[in-house]
């Protein structure tokens, strides 16, 4: 199937008495003129679509009292936009890469929380914890009991144990 189509031409695709005068390659924009001498432009690279208009109505084509070397990009009615609004589409990014940081940090800093000393009574001495250390190891590196190791030590979770953790040794 080709690409060219009965309907490819001007006549099919613009509105009656609007005619192609130009194309701007840097802008890849294209200039119409309406039945009634108004300048129209594309989008920029688009070749039929919805046109707005550049300039009013100028004369008629014979006319030679027109200069056609006037320039075809008017003054526009709509507002110039602002860097501000152009770059919105960063600020939304950059506003989700800092919460991801954000949230990594808040992350990193709860896994490093510094632990309370712990302070024992005269029935107990102070163990430090090494990594790889479990209640279980550490009772038998010191000949206590295991239950021993947990009444001295009201609230230990010896799934969590942390490194640098102190922990109370029962004399026995």
């Amino acid at each position: 199937m080709s690409l060219w189509s009965q309907y490819d031409t001007d006549e099919e695709r613009l509105p009656e008495g609007m005619q192609r005068i130009g194309y701007d390659a840097d802008t890849q924009t294209y200039t119409f003129r309406d039945a009634d001498g108004s300048i129209w432009e594309s989008a920029p690279g688009n070749q039929y679509g919805q046109l707005h208009r550049v300039n009013t109505t100028f004369s008629s084509y014979g006319d030679d009292a027109h200069d056609a070397t006037e320039p075809l990009h008017g003054t526009s009615n709509e507002p110039p936009t602002s860097w501000r609004h152009e770059m919105m589409p960063l600020l939304n990014w950059f506003l989700l890469v800092g919460l991801f940081l954000l949230l990594i940090f808040w992350f990193i800093s709860g896994a490093t929380k510094q632990v309370d000393p712990t302070t024992c009574g005269d029935q107990s001495s102070p163990y430090k914890i090494k990594t790889g250390d479990n209640c279980w190891a550490i009772a038998e590196a010191h000949h206590v009991p295991l239950e021993s190791l947990l009444q001295e030590n009201h609230g230990l979770d010896c799934d969590k144990l942390a490194v640098g953790g102190t922990v109370c040794i029962p004399r026995v």
